[in-house]
């Protein structure tokens, strides 16, 4: 069965109840020195949510952009006896321990 469609269409049926209650109920929205009077909540919470995802849009342009050049100035490590004279990047190789053979992982697959 397609539980993500069930899952939608699940969020999408609250959702519409949630709209269906709270068409009536009105609040009025003052920004600066502009006042609109007697805007639906749903409206209200709809355009909140949609800046707050144009908000982290915007952010998460500006950071993609750091990451980037982070990643592709190297990085060299202080002079060192065993550096080499060229001036690249010292590179060290970290081996990770493998998990402890008997004992049962996590989200182990093997049951």
């Amino acid at each position: 069965m397609p539980w993500k469609l069930v899952a939608f269409i699940a969020v999408m049926s609250i959702v519409l109840v949630f709209v269906g209650f709270n068409l009536d109920n009105r609040c009025d929205i003052s920004i600066m020195f502009v006042k609109f009077e007697q805007v639906p909540v749903v409206i209200t919470i709809l355009a909140s949510f949609v800046l707050g995802l144009l908000a982290a849009l915007v952010l998460s342009f500006g950071r993609g952009a750091k990451v980037k050049k982070a990643m592709a100035t190297p990085k060299t490590g202080p002079a060192r006896a065993d550096a080499p004279a060229n001036g690249s990047p010292v590179v060290e190789r970290v081996d990770t321990p493998s998990p402890a053979k008997g004992k049962k992982r996590l989200f182990s697959k093997k049951r």
